[in-house]
């Protein structure tokens, strides 16, 4: 029998595609990885860029304000130097202001006149020579201090402005002290980024005019200075930009820093190469494995089936193209009825990759809508109802609750605890009020309340239930705790957001300032225990 000498047919076409899919692959392989790196670098950078120019702007906008306000406040003042409402004033306005911990009045001999809250032990009629006071005192202009470690033995910045009487003779200042590594308005704008890129390495922090560190998340590095980071000669030279850098601690980081002009800070937000670069060889692997499934499934179909196979794999290829927009993830992925293994596992990966990104998406829209520790509408859900209902005209009442005294309840036992007595509120609000009630964390130990449809009186009615069941049951610290609040009604009360917040507040500050534990409303009415 002859032997016939070569190669088959069958083998020389399936060669050829193997070699010809393979070269593709590599050289695709090869420029996606570097245009998917140049790509995910570039758009690292602009997102980092695009947070710091936000956040600069905004804190600098907010300072601009805040040394307004304190502008304001010392004109006030002045006219009040001498009598005994002094400490009322300080005291309303450290509560009016979520940007400082501490108000304080402290006269040209460098004595403490008045200061909200009150430390222990008392600092009023003391002598205080921190770096702050002596700096206003010296300077004796507005200005805004480096950090210091305050008399009450915390790291501190103080925005201060000074108080002269109507003769021009200066009588001492007025200052607002931000403690840096507590909660406060500042922190909380700076550190709005974190929960957004949680988990990928990035993380942003704010430095001085002197490279001390102001904001980072790692608090045990709050005032260390940086003065060797290769970024600081670009912000202490009043420049924003964009590097590559490596830091401290030896990472390499893709870096994007703004500098705050009303400040001489600047605020750097970065992200690790590693964690970019990592990202750039995803696609390669998806690349290469979708090519493996499609040359066996090739290979086995090359004479006969090519057609018939080719169908199923289309069908998933037109719905693999539309993942990227909004309304792929919502349409089930296509059917398909084939008797290739192949096809049928592809499609079954294809039904499990949709349905994780969909529970994903629904994690992070859950996420983005409530509080992490209560489990409420976080204040950006509260927006969206109190938005929808303005804009439809629709009557409601707002509620703002506030826990009495919490600052002893953290102080006396503890932040867990506190955070106990927080959820134990949350959980009361959510068995005492109806379903389309909206029970929201609004910050700290503030909560609110939207009633829709509901008239004044009801409102009343369901906070004092509310009220003197905190009154007369113990909390997760063994006691009651007790709740002020203060109710404001769209559209009797006001007739936009800031106005019925505002409503609220005040009627929230006269519940507090007439003993506690009661209800006032911004018509006056009022509930006491």
């Amino acid at each position: 029998m002859i032997r016939t000498k070569g190669l088959s047919t069958r083998f020389m076409v399936s060669g050829i595609v193997v070699l010809s899919v393979l070269i593709t692959v590599v050289i695709s392989l090869i420029t996606s990885y570097r245009s998917e790196k140049d790509s995910l670098i570039k758009m690292s950078f602009q997102m980092n860029s695009m947070y710091t120019g936000k956040i600069a702007a905004t804190v600098n906008e907010l300072f601009i304000a805040e040394k307004a306000s304190m502008k304001a406040h010392a004109e006030y003042i002045a006219r009040h130097w001498t009598q005994p409402e002094m400490d009322e004033l300080t005291a309303y306005i450290q509560h009016s202001n979520a940007m400082f911990n501490t108000i304080i009045i402290i006269d040209k001999n460098g004595i403490m006149q008045s200061l909200s809250p009150e430390m222990s032990p008392p600092l009023k009629g003391k002598k205080i020579t921190t770096p702050g006071t002596l700096q206003a005192l010296k300077e004796r202009m507005p200005l805004v201090s480096e950090p210091y470690i305050s008399a009450a033995n915390a790291l501190i910045v103080l925005v201060s402005n000074p108080v002269y009487d109507a003769n021009g003779e200066y009588l001492g200042f007025i200052g607002g002290t931000i403690r840096l590594h507590e909660s406060n308005l500042l922190n909380a704008v700076l550190g709005s980024q974190q929960n957004a890129v949680a988990g990928n390495g990035s993380y942003s922090y704010v430095v001085s005019a002197t490279g001390a560190l102001l904001y980072h998340p790692d608090k045990d590095r709050i005032g260390e200075h940086i003065l060797s980071n290769p970024l600081f000669s670009d912000l202490a030279a009043g420049r924003s930009g964009e590097k590559r850098i490596t830091n401290s601690r030896g990472v390499d980081m893709l870096a994007s820093y703004s500098y705050i002009k009303e400040l001489g800070w600047g605020i750097v937000s970065q992200t690790p190469t590693s964690i970019v670069l990592k990202d750039a060889k995803r696609p390669m692997v998806h690349i290469a494995t979708y090519v493996i499934s499609i040359m066996l499934v090739i290979l086995l179909a090359i004479y006969w089936v090519i057609g018939r196979m080719s169908q199923p794999l289309a069908k998933l290829a037109q719905y693999a193209s539309l993942l990227s927009t909004t309304k792929s993830l919502h349409a089930d992925v296509p059917r398909i009825h084939s008797w290739n293994s192949e096809a049928n596992a592809l499609h079954r990966a294809f039904v499990m990759a949709v349905s994780r990104i969909r529970m994903q998406l629904d994690h992070l829209s859950l996420e983005a809508q409530t509080d992490a520790l209560t489990g409420l509408n976080n204040r950006r859900t509260m927006d969206k109802y109190i938005g929808t209902w303005l804009a439809r005209e629709i009557p409601f009442t707002i509620m703002l609750l506030d826990l009495d005294h919490f600052k002893q309840v953290n102080d006396n036992y503890g932040h867990e605890k506190g955070d106990e007595v927080l959820k134990f509120l949350a959980a009361n609000m959510r068995a005492l009020f109806e379903g389309n009630h909206i029970c929201c964390r609004y910050g700290g130990e503030e909560f609110v309340v939207l009633l829709p449809e509901t008239s004044e009186d009801e409102a009343v009615r369901r906070a004092n239930k509310l009220r003197r069941f905190m009154a007369e049951t113990n909390s997760p610290v063994g006691r009651p705790v007790t709740l002020s609040i203060g109710l404001a009604r769209y559209p009797d009360s006001a007739q936009d957001a800031e106005a019925l917040f505002r409503s609220a507040d005040e009627a929230l500050y006269r519940a507090k300032h007439l003993g506690r534990n009661r209800i006032e409303s911004a018509s006056s009415a009022v509930v006491v225990s």
